[in-house]
């Protein structure tokens, strides 16, 4: 962000609440050098400068950016990181551990990567057939190397007649045209996924958009713990939910982790501010009251998948919200904060996470004596 565009904010920011410069220069300086590490212009997002919404203690809960990759390593293993880096592997992962996700119809590889009774494609002529004749409709293609949504279809159907596939929004493409698109170098191979229906009691108020949730799970001394959720709502003919600080156009609610009750829900208002919405600009249903169908089983299925993943200890889960009952879509090892504070304008630095980083401190020091300990006995049974 320019420093022209800074000092309007900062001027706008005076003009709401009062605060001169001087005071809000003071703030940032003490919140970048905090344990949020929080970025100027994260200071204006969140509305940090606004008294009767914020005091020192609330302020410094946020973390930004900056912050974020400190927050993750300090619970996670990086060699863990490929869980969340290749779609491949993961689902490989879930399908050994008996983790419901949504099922793989075709992989398109020309490295043959394959999945346990999943049929691989190794040529865009053998993709081209299967679009053409064997795919099963709707589908959902995306790398499996990839984030935020980028490279991915929503196919849902084939156009015979002029051999195109067809889009979620009525756009087409010849078949040739769209497999030769496809880059097979750095994606990892693509995924070609079944579409998850929504469950009934979202579809009267969002439409036929399937949607996903992120939880975030924390692992203390006294397990695993659901810490934050956020429901990510899709709109208009957005193929991804991703909120992207309201560029998409998609919605993004705060829920309550022990209910599963909706509490906020933010949109990106017409001059690119965050605007609170009640309800769902393409449907005109209400948004509030609503709790999320399937919670208890949600939560189940995050503490499941847990046990499963040891050596991540802050796991950010994509969880989708489908008919059959919630599946898992993904885990993202270093998982994005600010959506959880932008959604319910809280700070993501809790009591109850900072509780958990004392416990993983802890946790860590015990791992190294056990390592150190072995090896000293090691090297006394050799020296024997």
């Amino acid at each position: 962000m320019n420093l022209s565009l800074l000092l309007d904010r900062s001027r706008e920011a005076k003009r709401l609440t009062g605060k001169n410069i001087v005071t809000q220069i003071r703030e940032i300086l003490r919140l970048r050098k905090g344990s949020g590490r929080l970025g100027v212009s994260e200071y204006f997002d969140y509305g940090l400068f606004d008294d009767e919404k914020n005091d020192e203690k609330s302020r410094q809960a946020f973390v930004g950016w900056n912050g974020e990759t400190n927050i993750n390593d300090h619970f996670n293993k990086s060699e863990w990181a490929a869980l969340s880096l290749d779609k491949i592997v993961f689902y490989t992962f879930l399908e050994g551990a008996g983790i419901p996700y949504p099922k793989v119809d075709a992989l398109y590889s020309i490295n043959n990567r394959f999945m346990r009774g999943t049929e691989t494609l190794t040529s865009a002529g053998a993709l081209a057939d299967y679009l053409r004749t064997k795919a099963n409709y709707p589908l959902f293609t995306k790398p499996s190397h990839g984030n935020f949504g980028r490279g991915s279809f929503f196919l849902s159907g084939y156009d015979p007649q002029n051999d195109h596939v067809v889009f979620n929004d009525g756009s087409t493409e010849a078949v040739s045209s769209f497999t030769e698109s496809l880059e097979t170098k750095l994606s990892g191979g693509y995924i070609f996924q079944q579409v998850f229906n929504p469950p009934s009691a979202l579809v009267d108020i969002c439409g036929p958009r399937s949607s996903t949730v992120r939880v975030v799970v924390v692992i203390d001394k006294e397990g695993a713990k659901l810490l934050s959720a956020v429901w990510k709502i899709p709109t208009g003919n957005n193929v991804i939910d991703n909120f992207q600080h309201g560029r998409t156009g998609n919605l993004v609610s705060s829920v309550n982790v022990q209910t599963g009750e909706i509490k906020r829900i933010i949109g990106q208002g017409a001059d690119g501010e965050f605007i609170e919405v009640t309800e769902h600009p393409n449907t005109g249903k209400p948004l509030l009251p609503l709790t999320l169908p399937d919670w208890p089983q949600l939560e189940t299925l995050c503490f499941q998948s847990a046990r499963v993943l040891p050596g991540i200890r802050l796991l950010h889960f994509d969880i989708a919200l489908s008919e059959n009952g919630p599946l898992l879509l993904e885990i993202n090892y270093r998982g994005n904060i600010d959506l959880h504070q932008h959604a319910s304008g809280k700070g993501f630095l809790s009591d109850q996470l900072i509780s958990a980083m004392q416990d993983q401190t802890a946790y860590r020091q015990e791992i190294k004596q056990i390592i150190q300990k072995t090896l000293r006995e090691q090297a006394g049974s050799s020296g024997a």
